[in-house]
């Protein structure tokens, strides 16, 4: 039977000079996490039916993709669904799917309303295996039917599963446009080099700029612009001076290759890399990518080693508004 030990016997170790003692515990620094990367948003509003925003769009998104980025293209006009017509695609969801997912919305919800766009048998290499649409089945009165809190709701969850989000956003003003355009990092008028639609566009830009005390203003793209027009077309100065400010960009008119893409179904520079008009709008992407140098290169891969390096590469720049 073992000996139990008697309190003396306790008492006379703690009085030992040679007893080892363990040092206390110092409690750990908790491992700081990766921050979520959020996905830099641009936003093209066009002041007028027929500028070209839909197609500005879809050729600036597919852009983006060839660099490697995982792109959203986003159709917000809910009454036409022009993204999903331009594409040859059917659309990703119908506005009733959308409002019902209103309380209730997360990333793998999310993920469902949108499509990728590609045609069967591509490799995984393909920069369209890195471009998804979202675009809903037009209904008269869309815009007004379609839930805000869901759109937005909807929205804030893609973010954080693309590098890029790009957003055909409709002219008419709805409840959820303010929120729209305040969260993007880049957002432009787009016009074409028409009087009449220099003035609306620059009517517009002061509207919104007074509206949501934006600082700078919205930037104001020329599109459809023939620099060597001699058909009494206005010069770049004349239309600076109708809009009473410099363009940020100049998209040349194309039209015989925006009309094969359009009934191709495809964007102009899979139909056409070397045109007028895709190389235009690669100048215009390279102008904005200038905010986020990572993307300036063919491969971010390449760039980019690790999720911290990564997240700090592309960390998203102070929004215009906050999110509502």
């Amino acid at each position: 039977m073992t000996d139990q030990p008697t309190d003396d016997n306790i008492l006379d170790l703690l009085q030992q000079d040679d007893l080892d003692i363990p040092e206390p515990v110092i409690a750990t620094k908790p491992v700081e996490t990766t921050p979520p990367i959020e996905a830099q948003i641009w936003a093209y509003l066009g002041v007028a039916g027929g500028v070209g925003v839909t197609s500005l769009a879809v050729q600036t998104a597919w852009e983006l993709s060839k660099r490697d980025a995982r792109v959203l293209l986003v159709d917000l006009n809910f009454e036409r669904g022009d993204l999903a017509a331009y594409l040859d695609m059917p659309p990703s969801l119908k506005i009733c799917e959308l409002n019902k997912a209103e309380g209730r919305m997360d990333a793998n919800l999310a993920a469902t309303f949108i499509k990728p766009f590609g045609k069967p048998g591509q490799t995984s290499k393909s920069p369209q295996n890195q471009l998804s649409v979202f675009s809903a089945k037009g209904e008269l009165g869309g815009n007004d039917k379609v839930s805000p809190p869901a759109l937005l709701a909807f929205l804030d969850c893609m973010s954080g599963g693309f590098d890029f989000i790009v957003m055909d956003v409709p002219l008419m003003w709805r409840s959820w446009t303010q929120a729209v355009i305040g969260a993007a990092d880049k957002f432009a008028l787009v016009t074409e080099a028409r009087v009449p639609a220099l003035h609306q566009a620059r009517n517009l830009a002061e509207d919104i700029t007074a509206l949501m005390k934006l600082n700078p203003t919205p930037e104001i793209i020329l599109n459809k612009y023939e620099r060597r027009s001699l058909r009494g077309g206005l010069s770049l100065i004349d239309a600076h001076k109708v809009l009473a400010c410099e363009t940020s960009a100049q998209i040349c008119v194309d039209e015989e290759t925006l009309r094969a893409a359009i009934n191709t179904g495809t964007p102009a520079g899979v139909y056409k890399p070397n045109s007028r008009y895709t190389k235009s709008v690669h100048k215009h992407v390279q102008n904005w990518l200038g905010a986020f140098p990572v993307y300036s290169g063919q491969n971010i891969k390449q760039k980019v080693q690790s999720p911290e390096q990564r997240a700090q590469a592309i960390k998203p720049r102070k929004r215009r508004a906050a999110r509502r």
